[in-house]
């Protein structure tokens, strides 16, 4: 179904001329497509973030609520990726 959905944003079609098209319902074509919608949106997790080259001024530390603490050097180009990461 993601490829319909990938070929329907390629056709330019509405949603409805689309499904009439291939003889779909278009509710359940729309069910498709926010799942495709969700799917391509970024989960949580870890993201790479790339610190060669920067040069190391201080030290941020976080420290979690259950124990866990995250210590990493801090430079203007790292803060620059993480707060694109948001």
């Amino acid at each position: 179904m993601f490829d319909l959905v990938d070929q329907w944003k390629a056709s330019g079609m509405t949603k409805n001329t689309f499904c009439a098209e291939q003889d779909m319902n278009p509710h359940t074509f729309s069910y498709w497509v926010a799942k495709r919608r969700r799917a391509d949106q970024p989960s949580g997790g870890f993201a790479a973030v790339d610190i060669t080259g920067s040069e190391p001024s201080e030290r941020v530390t976080i420290t979690y609520p259950n124990g866990v603490v995250l210590s990493c050097p801090v430079s203007l180009p790292l803060i620059s990726q993480l707060i694109h990461l948001c």
